[in-house]
């Protein structure tokens, strides 16, 4: 692997919506305490950042006053805002969160007039030596609740907003991504609905190429996906991955013979059955065939009624990067599906997408993994980049003494 093709240490950043920071004042804060505090963990003078920013914290940046000093406080903190996380719109942990994270949809105006003030935001904050951010978004809406009519709405509203980022580029040079992030139970949830969506896409909007896919690999992991494979496959059919955001989905593999073991290991699970988020589940029945429940609850309860159908369970719960096993040898991370996203880098020098590691779940976790100050948890997040930085150094992948340009990774 050249010089070239290799990520710098300050290039691998985490993404800010761990931090429930919904108005501006609080955004800024946060940089300030949080942000400051893994970069100076991690020894950096610097350090590219995913912020999330509200809806709420977005329209307050829109005042040039308020952007001003915004950005100010980036070169101060030593943060290189080189993409967003706009996903969540409003409170992202405050309450039950569940299915609402995925409103507004893009069906929605006020989606739209979210991400173009993300998109405003961005274009002015991005670094010089950076040729484009990228910004994550919903995967159009939540499946259960879609039908024609608003896939109709969507889909005008996304060539609105390509048409806009578009305009921005010859504006101000700098061109803005978004990234629709697949995700279980989602209108695009898996990789063969993200490529007919942008086969259709790619021969229907004359701006395409400001609209690209963000690969979450908890999700694609939670959807039994092979995620060398799936990367592959994305690239065969010339889909554009923007982003990719490493994540560990929470793998239980339920005792078949062994009934008083099974009913441990259902009961340890419960513990992470919180109320704040979605966390969809994914099994395989004998058939090979994917079955699903909407929360960890219902497949808790579908579990303890139909003892040994189910020998693996996927949970949607961000745990952190490194655990390999959590309370039960039953319980572990999905490691092998980050092996997988590091192996096809490593295999393919001209890929160059965002890397973000994305664990928003610490302050959910059960309380035995729970941080208990809130500067455990920064270490923890610096324990994720580090271990980041190790899985790239394995691969030849990391270079420790220059910065380079982004390349064009779409």
């Amino acid at each position: 692997m050249s010089q070239a093709r290799a990520w710098m240490p300050t290039q691998i950043g985490y993404c800010s919506n761990v931090h429930p920071t919904p108005e501006l004042a609080g955004l800024c804060a946060s940089i300030e305490a949080h942000f400051q505090g893994v970069r100076q963990l991690r020894g950096l003078n610097e350090q590219d950042s995913g912020l999330w920013i509200s809806a709420l914290a977005a329209a307050q940046l829109q005042q040039m006053s308020a952007r001003s000093n915004f950005l100010n406080l980036l070169q101060r903190s030593g943060l290189r805002l080189t993409s967003l996380n706009g996903f969540p719109y409003g409170q992202f942990h405050q309450g039950a969160v569940k299915a609402e994270v995925y409103l507004p949809s893009w069906a929605n105006p006020k989606r739209l007039a979210y991400s173009l003030n993300l998109a405003r935001i961005l274009a002015q904050a991005l670094p010089p030596d950076c040729r484009q951010g990228v910004i994550s978004t919903v995967p159009l809406g939540y499946a259960a609740s879609w039908n024609p009519r608003l896939q109709q709405r969507a889909e005008s509203q996304l060539r609105q907003l390509t048409a806009s980022l578009a305009k921005l580029h010859l504006k101000t040079g700098k061109k803005i991504v978004f990234c629709l992030e697949m995700e279980p139970d989602c209108v695009l949830e898996h990789t063969d609905q993200a490529i007919a969506f942008f086969r259709h896409w790619q021969t229907t909007d004359p701006h395409h190429e400001h609209l690209a896919l963000c690969f979450d690999v908890c999700h694609q992991a939670v959807m039994f996906e092979d995620c060398y494979q799936s990367l592959d496959r994305l690239r065969q059919a010339r889909v554009p991955v923007g982003k990719i955001q490493l994540s560990n989905a929470l793998i239980c593999r339920l005792p078949l013979q062994d009934s008083n073991r099974r009913e441990h290991v259902l009961k340890t699970l419960s513990d992470f059955a919180e109320t704040t988020y979605l966390h969809q589940v994914k099994a395989r029945d004998a058939q090979d065939r994917l079955l699903a429940w909407a929360d960890l609850p219902a497949a808790l309860d579908d579990c303890a009624k139909n003892p040994g159908q189910y020998p693996e369970l996927r949970i949607h719960f961000h745990i952190p990067l490194f655990s390999e096993h959590l309370l039960l040898p039953e319980l572990s991370g999905s490691q092998i599906a980050l092996a997988q996203t590091f192996d096809f880098l490593a295999d393919h020098g001209d890929f160059r997408p965002v890397l973000e590691v994305e664990t928003y779940s610490w302050g959910v976790l059960p309380a035995q993994l729970r941080p208990t100050t809130e500067h455990a948890q920064l270490q923890g997040i610096a324990a994720e980049l580090h271990w980041v930085e190790d899985q790239l150094r394995q691969r030849h992948l990391l270079h420790p003494q220059t910065r380079e340009v982004y390349a064009d990774a779409l």
